[in-house]
């Protein structure tokens, strides 16, 4: 027998058995952050099926019972594009990148609107149209005058910044309704 004949060349692409894992491990573990997300964000976002299922898992308390609705909940996440769940995923995620920009820019525009910039309110509402133009102003007024008596603590500072994010909150939330459009066509597929 030659030695060659007894050489079987796998020429296979497939991923190996521990990638295959380590993805399941992946899709387990978004589930579970799944979980952690408001019900409105995840019930527009899943298919029935796989909503229903952490529905379920948020009801069980048991150790292992809940790790096997995990598992179940990440076999159902494979049926599903998960480049736009983690995409939304992130958006939520305090530690994410995408997080950190938007609050940054949040507090920049902030500090551009107690400096008084003339150009910062026409940005802010260009890109966040429903925004109330006056309230806006009423508490850039109230957050200019509170900064310059030195009050503390600066309430009308930190509701300046709560009303811009609510509305940057409401932007990502029009956003993530397109990502479950989106979803929808690439399950129907």
């Amino acid at each position: 027998m030659n030695d060659e004949e007894d050489f079987v060349e796998y020429d296979d692409d497939s991923p190996s058995k521990s990638q295959r894992k380590r993805d399941m491990h992946a899709l387990r573990d978004m589930g579970e952050r799944l979980l952690e997300l408001p019900d409105a964000h995840v019930r527009e976002l899943l298919p029935s099926n796989i909503m229903d299922a952490l529905t379920a898992c948020r009801k069980i308390t048991k150790g292992n019972a809940r790790k096997r609705q995990m598992q179940y909940v990440g076999k159902l996440l494979r049926q599903v594009e998960t480049d736009k769940l983690q995409a939304l995923l992130d958006r939520f995620d305090a530690s994410s990148q995408d997080h950190v920009n938007k609050f940054h820019k949040l507090e920049r525009w902030r500090e551009r609107l107690l400096s008084q910039d003339a150009t910062v309110t026409e940005e802010i509402i260009s890109e966040t149209p429903d925004i109330d133009r006056q309230h806006l102003r009423q508490l850039t007024r109230a957050a200019v005058a509170e900064r310059d008596q030195n009050k503390l603590p600066p309430v009308q500072f930190r509701k300046l910044f709560q009303y811009l994010k609510s509305f940057e909150i409401h932007t990502d939330a029009e956003a993530d309704h397109g990502l479950v459009d989106d979803i929808e066509k690439d399950n129907q597929a």
